[in-house]
């Protein structure tokens, strides 16, 4: 849902705190660092694949026209070609290039979603969906996700984090060995939330990664390595209710002990509730669906969680809904906050609030 009374909250907002709902704060676009993930492989970064803010191919400088972040000519988080500042030249991290070979693929149709637009994406076949239980032996693995819209603006800025209400609800339902993933929306600080829940007695060890535009996924580290992620802007706000561009942030992980692999995506939806049409509507839900499939692997376990800002009877639901299983939905905002699955193996529950106007939902997974 939206900050400031988009979605029926305090409609008093201060206009500073509109960017904050969906775009982040300058430290918060920074680009993820390199030692998150570690080295990719030898030659991934192609010159010819340089794109950003150059005048010519042949050119290495990046002189730019804005320091801040969420334009145009600016680097987002998950960019492989960045512009090093002080010696004004293009530099690549290999470990942000997808290898697409591994990838399920994602079979376009010709039909396109939301032509003309920056958002255009061509339609999957009618019947073909990802609802695919992952087959790779070794036996099943279990892991506990939560997804919770921490209603930033609010209960951090207004509340100062209302005595560590969210982090302690997160405490209270992680058990003995905590989450394994994390996805949180309208996150503007996501060590603050790591702190808070560990302060109250969250157990395990944690990574958090900024997804960018108020998104941020921490998974445990004691059990989990990352070995890919990415994110990629899906859909728009409606001119009716306007915020911004709306992005999905992903992260391959592999389990230390038996080496299974989960694909973890999270997501904020596009305003108005429910609305249809343009970048809002269907099309949101393809370009997500697309993204899954162009870096998700045959082996990996799939999960898709966040507050989609649409509900069950919505056409994105619905389209999403066509090529996976939705495994669980809360009932905040009418029903906005849901998880998603390419194996109809989890069980989830309501956590209640903590402060937020979100309840949190978490899913335990059996693959």
């Amino acid at each position: 849902a939206a900050a400031c009374g988009a979605d029926g909250g305090d409609a008093s907002c201060p206009a500073s705190q509109e960017s904050l709902l969906i775009q982040t704060k300058a430290s918060a676009a920074a680009a993820v660092r390199r030692d998150d993930l570690g080295a990719g492989d030898a030659g991934a970064c192609q010159v010819s694949s340089i794109s950003r803010r150059r005048r010519q191919e042949a050119m290495g400088s990046c002189r730019r026209r804005h320091s801040s972040p969420n334009y145009d000519d600016t680097d987002g988080p998950f960019d492989a070609w960045t512009c090093d500042e002080q010696s004004n030249a293009m530099v690549c991290d290999e470990s942000r290039v997808p290898d697409p070979a591994d990838a399920i693929g994602y079979p376009g149709s010709g039909a396109v979603k939301a032509p003309g637009r920056w958002c255009a994406v061509q339609a999957p076949p009618f019947n073909w969906n990802l609802k695919s239980c992952p087959s790779t032996g070794g036996g099943a693995i279990s892991f506990k996700v939560l997804t919770y819209n921490l209603y930033w603006w609010n209960l951090f800025d207004r509340r100062g984090g209302d005595g560590r209400s969210a982090g302690r609800l997160i405490a209270r339902n992680g058990g003995a060995h905590g989450f394994d993933f994390m996805g949180f929306q309208e996150c503007d600080d996501r060590y603050r939330i790591l702190r808070d829940a560990k302060a109250s007695g969250l157990a395990g060890e944690y990574e958090a990664v900024n997804g960018g535009r108020a998104l941020a996924i921490i998974y445990n580290k004691d059990r989990w390595t990352a070995i890919g992620m990415g994110g990629e802007d899906v859909g728009e706000d409606s001119p009716d209710q306007y915020y911004g561009k709306r992005s999905a942030h992903w992260l391959r992980l592999q389990d230390r002990s038996s080496g299974k692999t989960v694909f973890f995506m999270n997501h904020h939806g596009p305003l108005p509730v429910s609305a249809g049409g343009g970048c809002t509507g269907s099309a949101t839900a393809v370009n997500i669906v697309r993204v899954i499939a162009s870096n998700a692997h045959r082996s990996d376990a799939i999960v898709l969680v966040g507050d989609f800002n649409a509900k069950a009877s919505s056409a994105r639901i619905q389209e999403l809904d066509r090529r996976l299983t939705r495994i669980f939905s809360g009932d905040s905002m009418g029903g906005v906050d849901h998880v998603f699955s390419n194996c109809p193996s989890g069980s989830g529950r309501k956590l209640g609030k903590g402060g937020s106007d979100h309840d949190a939902l978490s899913v335990d997974f059996t693959f």
